[in-house]
């Protein structure tokens, strides 16, 4: 064969072999392979095995999120209802607006500080629960939605299920911050610390300072949403993210092999009981409503703190309470106040 027809002749074997490689269909992977949801996001089988207070706490059933919401906006309703709107003489409209800001003041500001769209824009479950939540405290025939979360049961029905959506607040928050701030961390620790804790924090006390003020809010001392939030994102920070640092592994250390178990009796497999963000937001989840029961009005009311006791319990043992005035003058002061009356 002449050299030329050589060549003719492996220049079409490869241009074929390029058109056949090319005409292979690529298979592209589904939509839902890039989703990876997290453990309290599963339904697997093994994950209805979980005990119901871990699947109500992690919000792991169905409708959750628009349970959750509505009895955020009917907390809020009830709380104008009760409150500002007690006579009944408010607009229908400003009534509405201070009931939806009541309940989601943290969902309509807190993303503007990290420079994302309000929730209250992005998700149309919140607005609207807004208008149902309303809806059922204020539109309802004779008044049976509100008359009906007034009594004992209706209030801790709301103060539960608004308090698992803060549960999910300060957890997903946290869960956020980290990520967006998890490639800067300082030079003094491996991993954030301010910014997945205060942002959380900072979610839970929106509405105090719009509907007080900031000095107002702050002039009493640290207000309980503080606490609690500080508190509960600390914990859950340390625990389900700070993986170098040695914080979160000392914190680990001493809790995970209780964890563990707690899990396993939950009916938590394998996996499940080694898993720190599920068992951080279990825990979280665990003492924000154990405290929201407890600080109701029928109970210990709303002025019960565990920190604040702690401090003051601290305090009298030390001898750093506030001592009492005592009636008694000084000689001094006596015989000063004899001479001016002379």
């Amino acid at each position: 064969m002449p050299p030329a027809t050589k060549q003719a002749v492996d220049y079409l074997k490869r241009t074929t072999a390029t058109k056949v490689e090319k005409s292979i269909p690529i298979q592209v992977p589904k939509l839902h392979s890039y989703i990876k949801p997290t453990s309290i996001q599963q339904t697997s089988t093994s994950t209805t095995m979980l005990n119901p207070l871990v699947l109500f706490l992690t919000m792991n059933f169905p409708y959750a999120t628009e349970t959750v919401c509505i009895f955020m906006a009917i907390q809020g309703s009830m709380s104008v209802r009760n409150g500002p709107n007690k006579n009944g003489q408010m607009h229908w409209f400003h009534s509405f607006l201070r009931s939806t800001l009541t309940a989601y003041a943290g969902a309509s500001f807190t993303n503007i500080f990290m420079g994302k769209p309000t929730a209250m824009f992005a998700n149309d479950v919140f607005f609207g629960s807004c208008i149902i939540g309303y809806g059922i405290v204020n539109w309802l025939p004779k008044d049976i939605g509100y008359h009906f979360f007034n009594t004992s049961v209706g209030t801790l029905l709301h103060t539960v299920f608004s308090q698992v959506f803060r549960v999910g607040g300060v957890c997903g928050f946290s869960d956020a911050a980290m990520v967006m701030f998890k490639d800067t961390p300082s030079i003094y620790y491996p991993t954030p610390i301010f910014g997945p804790i205060l942002f959380p924090t900072l979610l839970g006390n929106i509405g105090g300072f719009v509907w007080n003020g900031f000095d107002d809010y702050l002039s009493k001392g640290m207000p309980w949403l503080f606490q609690q939030g500080l508190s509960c994102s600390t914990f859950y920070h340390f625990y389900a993210h700070d993986v170098e640092g040695g914080i979160g592994i000392k914190l680990r250390s001493i809790i995970k092999p209780v964890a563990t178990q707690i899990m396993l009796l939950l009916g938590a497999d394998e996996k499940e009981s080694e898993d720190d963000k599920l068992f951080a937001r279990f825990a979280v989840g665990f003492f924000m409503i154990f405290m929201a029961i407890v600080r109701l009005p029928m109970i210990w009311g709303p002025k019960f703190s565990p920190f604040s006791s702690g401090v003051n319990a601290v305090k009298k043992v030390f001898g750093g309470g506030k001592k009492k005035k005592s009636g008694i003058k000084p000689p001094g002061s006596v015989k000063k106040s004899k001479k001016k009356n002379q």
